[in-house]
């Protein structure tokens, strides 16, 4: 199965739920600077809006940032910036709250390159493995720059734990209720 698939599986969970009374699944709070074609309706009073995934049409080049970066990386990573634009993909996967990276149209690179850069600083100025996310109680999601497995990173213990074999899988056994 492809990102793509995992991720519009998910999405169409996540739309079931809404669809039965959870419409903050689809609410997000309002950024400027995002193109918006994902969002719908108005702003409400506690300025959040709604949004809808959209499937990425346009390829994003990652070249330029992996120039930068002096890095090359996996080709899940590429696959997930290329599948959807989003604002959240979260979920459960057994009791593990994992949050991954939004990827935002005209926003989510930057984002990234940030996350990266100050990665790259607090790793001795390598990149084995790339944030993509947060687990609930702080730790890094990280893909293996590899082979695209997923691990939690545990910074101050220098420990990994590899939680999903692939993105894809992850992403395709996430639940949003426990």
């Amino acid at each position: 199965m492809s990102i793509k698939k995992s991720m519009g599986q998910y999405f169409r969970m996540r739309q079931e739920l809404a669809d039965q009374g959870m419409e903050f699944l689809f609410k997000t709070p309002v950024t400027e600077d995002v193109n918006s074609i994902i969002y719908e309706g108005e702003v409400d009073e506690e300025d959040y809006i709604t949004w809808k995934p959209v499937e990425n049409t346009t390829s994003h080049d990652l070249n330029q940032l992996e120039e930068n970066l002096e890095v090359v990386f996996h080709k899940t990573i590429i696959e997930y910036f290329n599948s959807y634009w989003f604002a959240e993909l979260d979920g459960f996967l057994n009791d593990i709250y994992i949050k991954f990276e939004a990827v935002l149209p005209n926003f989510e690179l930057n984002s990234f390159r940030r996350t990266i850069e100050g990665y790259k600083t607090n790793h001795n100025n390598r990149l084995e493995n790339i944030p993509l996310g947060i687990e609930g109680n702080g730790l890094l999601v990280v893909i293996d720059n590899e082979n695209g497995k997923v691990k939690l990173e545990d910074f101050e213990r220098n420990s990994f734990e590899i939680i999903s074999e692939s993105i894809e899988a992850l992403i395709s056994k996430l639940r949003l209720k426990r």
